[in-house]
């Protein structure tokens, strides 16, 4: 035990190192790791692939929580996606018990469903660690069925060297008539479109529209997730400016390109602005950073950003002995400690250097400077006190996935009216919930 604890300390010492070094401590963690005796393992889905960047920055991460803590169990790293429909198969699976990374979205509608573990009461005294916004995204009733642990939040995300040929001062882009402004001088003085938009059949149109129809002062439902909102003037402003006067500063193919093609666009420097995440920003440094980037809050610019927590649930067909081991877990991936570990990001071995794909998501660990690394994303994290919430209640999942993303995807191409659509997903998601069963 004491090799542990001396080994331990050495990775808390190292913990502010410099990056180039942090593999050597790593490799140190998984060798005491595989020396330890346990008496089972339990399984940690997680949204990505085991193998991936990101699978292996978080294997690391639970490597540290294997060596440091005493439990009899084991946790290991299993890869998945966010297929809801292979999740719940899992869920049903008495035999299959794991612990679950999952999109938030997945979370009220999972818990709904009586397939998750309430958490309340081993996990609420660690509400006040969390934005209230984030944290009421994983509770019904106040029942809570899922602990934020990483996330994310959208930004405008720009080209520096673009704005500057354009003669465009991004300080000067402080509303949505500024932003319109703005764009018209990069298309007047450069090659590049304005903005790179999506409106493909597909998951980012959701909640790309979404953060314009809360900014606009819209709602999806009401607050008893009883009524469908979003036929609105709010909406229908929301929408009118989304595809009408943002869509003519896009690229040509916007209304059939989701937010992967918007990215590319945005790195072959096409496109002046995008709406992403941070991993807009570590794209470009991973492809021999062409331009220099910049961020603006959308809050700034009177839009609500979406939100992205990843929240950590348990199956609830889990075994008592093992719900009991998970729980120091989770706490430590909460901790100062495992929220830190966060930064250290996924490895490219390409270009020998890391790049974090998620942030913190305590509320203390961003005010009290974590990020200072990459203040690049401090541009982000206003987002979390003002979110556009993707799916508000476990329903919304139904009407998104049968209504809400391809009556989005027909309003862009033309197929179908602004009032025609509202009126539609009004009138079919207030069936779905209102249906008891």
């Amino acid at each position: 035990m004491g090799l542990f604890v001396f080994i331990f300390s050495i990775i808390l010492m190292c913990s502010g190192c410099v990056r180039d070094g942090r593999e050597h401590i790593e490799d140190i963690v998984i060798d005491s790791v595989e020396e330890k005796q346990y008496l089972g393992e339990i399984a940690f889905r997680i949204p990505w692939s085991a193998y991936s960047g990101r699978g292996v920055a978080i294997q690391k991460i639970v490597d540290v929580y294997n060596l440091e803590n005493d439990t009899d169990y084991k946790i290991s790293v299993v890869g998945g996606d966010e297929n809801l429909s292979l999740i719940q198969a899992d869920l049903f699976d008495e035999e299959k018990t794991l612990i679950y990374l999952l999109p938030y979205r997945y979370v009220q509608y999972l818990g709904d469903l009586g397939l998750l573990e309430d958490l309340t009461y081993s996990m609420e005294p660690y509400e006040d660690y969390f934005y209230k916004e984030l944290w009421s995204l994983a509770t019904i009733e106040d029942k809570v069925f899922g602990v934020p642990w990483l996330g994310h939040a959208m930004g405008l995300i720009y080209n520096k060297d673009l704005l500057k040929q354009a003669e465009v001062d991004p300080a000067s882009i402080v509303d949505l008539e500024t932003l319109l402004k703005a764009l018209e001088n990069i298309e007047s003085k450069t090659e590049a479109m304005g903005i790179g938009l999506v409106g493909a059949d597909h998951n980012d149109i959701s909640w790309m529209v979404n953060q314009f129809i809360y900014g606009f002062g819209g709602q999806l439902v009401d607050e008893e997730g009883t009524k469908v909102l979003v036929n609105s003037e709010a909406g229908k402003a929301a929408l009118n400016f989304y595809k009408h006067d943002l869509g003519k500063y896009a690229q040509e193919t916007w209304t059939d390109d989701n937010g992967e093609d918007v990215m590319a666009y945005f790195r072959e420097g096409k496109v002046a602005f995008e709406i992403q995440g941070p991993w807009g920003i570590t794209d470009i440094w991973k492809n021999q950073e062409p331009f220099d980037t910049g961020v603006i809050p959308l809050v700034d610019i009177g839009i609500y950003p979406e939100v992205g927590p990843m929240m950590i649930s348990i199956d609830q067909n889990m075994q008592e002995d093992k719900k009991l081991a998970i729980r120091p877990f989770v706490e430590f991936l909460i901790s100062h400690e495992g929220q830190r570990m966060i930064m250290n990001g996924e490895y490219s071995p390409e270009h020998d250097r890391y790049y974090p794909f998620r942030l913190p998501v305590r509320r203390d660990m961003i005010e009290q400077g974590e990020m200072d690394d990459y203040p690049e994303f401090y541009g982000f994290v206003s987002g979390f006190d003002h979110p556009s919430v993707d799916v508000p209640v476990p329903k919304w999942q139904i009407i998104k996935d049968h209504y809400y993303e391809s009556g989005l995807h027909n309003v862009m191409k033309g197929n179908m009216t602004i009032e025609a659509f509202l009126a539609w997903v009004e009138n079919e998601g207030n069936i779905i919930l209102m249906d008891e069963k």
